[in-house]
């Protein structure tokens, strides 16, 4: 019995220590699928230069897009700060891989960015439209995402 528990044991410790975990690099930030978070940037000549992971959090459940939508609360706060999720959500029936962007720099967030499909090595580039200042920006994609990349930002 005990050989089993300490099997079980070693089993989860390596299943939670390879969850991919968000790394930042200098001004460049990867994202696996499931994680809400809370940046403090530094920003010299309207670019973004490196982050500060202000909070983190996992996300367990789909993000209902409607609901966001309906119920986000616009406000004037300008304390550059940007929120980030990347997870799944829903529209009605159908599901898809959302990264949400609430960003208040009072400024356009300009960025590009690389998605890793599932059971790919590779990161391809992908289309993002440019983040307004205080309000809920969402990309989507059909494609069964991992993790993003997110890089080049800069405020217009």
């Amino acid at each position: 019995m005990k050989k089993f528990l300490s099997i079980l044991a070693l089993f989860l410790i390596i299943l939670i220590s390879a969850q991919e975990k968000i790394s930042l690099n200098k001004g460049e930030i990867t994202i696996p699928i499931g994680k809400k978070i809370l940046l403090k940037p530094e920003i010299k000549n309207n670019k973004i230069t490196s982050f500060e992971i202000v909070k983190e959090e996992n996300v367990n459940e789909q993000i209902d897009l409607f609901d966001v939508l309906e119920n986000f609360k616009k406000d004037e706060i300008k304390d550059n700060s940007i929120d980030l999720i990347f997870a799944e959500g829903f529209m009605m029936t159908s599901t898809t891989y959302v990264l949400m962007v609430v960003q208040k720099t009072g400024k356009k967030l300009l960025f590009k960015a690389k998605i890793r499909l599932k059971d790919n090595s590779s990161y391809q580039s992908t289309s993002i439209m440019p983040a307004v200042s205080n309000t809920a920006h969402i990309e989507q994609w059909k494609d069964h995402i991992d993790s993003i990349i997110l890089y080049d930002f800069e405020l217009n």
